[in-house]
């Protein structure tokens, strides 16, 4: 027969560590947070490109535009008669233009050393730009300008279009 034998008393310490289940379900809990955090991140990073691409395009939208309007205004400081310089087709254009290049589906380049984009030098950029014309009356010519690129794969573009009218 066993003699003496007391009961032993287990009492939970309230400042203990935690058990495993509960080191568990902390893991969880944070690699669930910082799986969100990451997601929002990289949509992040891929709207900035979008949006930065699209500002850059809008900037060369306006540039074709603004060369066409100067090539049409030095047609009448030469006297000619409206549409000589800018008749109707595809064209395309770079800031330096004084006339209409023929249409060629090809990128810009950015010149690394100012920064220029044209046809001629620098590195090719993803966008591509093209100048349409047409004759809408005898005193008014319809131009759109549109720039491409691809973006991850899907085809984006930019235009703007614009009247210029014989006010002379």
């Amino acid at each position: 027969m066993v003699k003496n034998l007391k009961p032993k008393t287990y009492t939970l310490n309230p400042e203990g560590g935690f058990t495993l289940v509960e080191a568990l379900i902390s893991l969880l809990i944070f690699s669930i947070a910082l799986t969100a955090i990451f997601s929002l991140l990289t949509n992040n990073l891929k709207n900035a490109s979008l949006v930065e691409h699209n500002f850059i395009a809008s900037g060369l939208v306006q540039e074709g535009m603004e060369v066409v309007r100067n090539i049409r205004d030095n047609e009448w400081h030469l006297n000619n008669s409206f549409g000589t310089t800018i008749p109707d087709g595809s064209y395309r254009v770079q800031w330096n233009s004084q006339a209409l290049l023929p249409f060629a589906d090809s990128f810009l380049k950015k010149d690394s050393g100012n920064g220029l984009v044209s046809y001629d030098t620098g590195n090719d950029t993803i966008f591509k730009r093209a100048v349409t014309i047409s004759a809408v009356s005898g005193v008014e010519k319809r131009v759109v300008v549109s720039v491409t690129w691809d973006e991850r794969g899907a085809p984006k573009s930019v235009s703007a279009e614009i009247h210029l009218f014989n006010w002379k």
